[in-house]
């Protein structure tokens, strides 16, 4: 396979070539670009959109690396081929840095590396790589080069410039990082199952039945399906009530929302499994399309169990209207159309169970302040760690305003029996997403 690669530096072309012996390597010289970007990964882009240009329809790679020590405050960093001026000087750089660390004690350092690759669709891909070690007190070696006469790396008593080429490529940064973007290239990493579990956001699918649930129990306070044979021939017959299919609706037209966004979105977000050739485009659309048809499964079952799709039992109807509500929010990227995205699951839960009074309004209005402020506070979460961390928390949160709500309805109407299993079946689902968080700590939860 043919790999064109964005540099004219004849080492980094002969250890590439070494690590990927199975591609054609071509060098292609970005000349006249500069190198702006604050970061290695930055830099990687400029490079490869520079060549991808000239090669429509063909891999592209670029890589960008350097030394970031940490008595520097993580200097040389992305000035590590320049870091005794121009025009770049290896000696001096070496010398430079010896000189900088006269005297320090904690030499502690790592070589990273940013690998950008552009595929044939024109689609970016980024990885890195990292590799952690120490400055020797004096460069030694002959292989290698750049800083590799003084990186001495973890679990070796020698620096880079003496290791062998296999042995310095099988844990080098630039290493790793090819062996990530060679599975992209190849298409390794395509179909597998974590990479699906993230497509649908796993960790999240036990916060979206309870919306339902709180609609449903909310109905039931002023009568609903109160005369209805479910809520009277037992705690079994009780799980065939449209409410469950609501439930299981619910979750799939969530499914089919993830999907959806993330193939309008494939061209211009990161990090996700169809840009990062995880999943093809194919096979995305195919899994929204089998969510979608599930999702009306569903309605069709529940609505013949209410006694006809378009009964009193109307859910079907906002079922539909919450598809509306996906792709209006997929299209315009409203963050109140996400709030009423959830506002609408919780008045269909309603209507599964026969009525939406005053108090699943009440609900509704507040589960759509709730989602709508998050998704609000979410934006820019894509390149901030911590928001994201943070913006997870809070989805995975409406669980407890569900399970409080069910709690609440079920103290104040307790002659009420059908709102029973609803709350334990919401205390069901607090389970499995603290279960999954557990299980799933790399599945993102935003």
């Amino acid at each position: 396979m043919r790999l064109f690669v964005a540099t004219h530096n004849r080492h980094k072309i002969r250890e590439i070539s070494q690590i990927l012996p199975g591609f054609e390597i071509v060098a292609d010289d970005p000349v006249g670009v500069e190198e702006t970007a604050p970061d290695f990964t930055g830099n990687a882009l400029i490079k490869v959109r520079a060549i991808a240009a000239r090669h429509p329809g063909e891999w592209c790679m670029a890589d960008d690396s350097g030394l970031e020590v940490k008595a520097l405050g993580g200097a040389p960093g992305v000035r590590s081929a320049r870091y005794a001026g121009e025009p770049t000087d290896t000696a001096a750089n070496n010398a430079l840095l010896l000189k900088n660390l006269e005297g320090v004690e904690d030499r502690t350092a790592n070589f990273t590396c940013a690998v950008a690759l552009v595929d044939p669709n024109g689609r970016e891909h980024t990885v890195e790589g990292r590799c952690y070690g120490r400055i020797a007190l004096a460069p030694s070696g002959a292989e290698g080069f750049g800083y590799d006469p003084l990186f001495i790396p973890d679990g070796r008593d020698k620096p880079f410039a003496e290791l062998s080429p296999d042995e310095k490529n099988a844990i080098s940064h630039r290493g790793r990082a090819l062996a990530e973007a060679v599975k992209i290239i190849r298409g390794k990493k395509r179909g597998g199952v974590m990479a699906w579990l993230r497509l649908f956001r796993a960790v999240n699918l036990p916060t979206v039945p309870g919306d339902v649930f709180v609609g449903a129990a909310a109905a039931l306070t002023t009568g609903g399906l109160a005369a209805s044979p479910w809520l009277d021939l037992g705690w079994s017959a009780r799980f065939l009530s449209p409410v469950w299919w609501a439930a299981g609706a619910s979750v799939f037209l969530y499914m089919f929302g993830l999907v959806h966004n993330d193939i309008r979105g494939a061209a211009t977000d990161k990090d996700r499994p169809i840009p990062d050739g995880e999943i093809s485009m194919d096979a995305a659309l195919a899994a929204a399309t089998a969510c979608l048809g599930a999702a009306g499964l569903c309605a069709w079952a529940g609505g013949l169990l209410a006694g006809g799709l378009w009964s009193s039992v109307s859910w079907p109807r906002y079922a539909l209207l919450l598809v509306v509500a996906i792709v209006s929010y997929n299209r315009f990227k409203q963050w109140w159309m996400m709030g009423a995205c959830r506002a609408l699951n919780v008045v269909a839960g309603a209507a599964a169970a026969g009525a939406v009074n005053s108090r699943v309004l009440c609900a509704a209005v507040i589960w759509w302040a709730y989602i709508s402020l998050v998704t609000l506070y979410s934006d820019g979460e894509e390149s901030d760690p911590a928001k994201k961390r943070s913006v997870g928390f809070l989805v995975g949160a409406i669980v407890y305003l569900q399970l409080g709500a069910l709690v609440m309805l079920a103290l104040a109407y307790p002659n009420v029996s059908g709102i029973r299993p609803l709350l334990i079946a919401g205390a069901v689902m607090l389970a499995a997403l603290r279960l999954m968080k557990q299980l799933l700590p790399r599945v993102s939860a935003s």
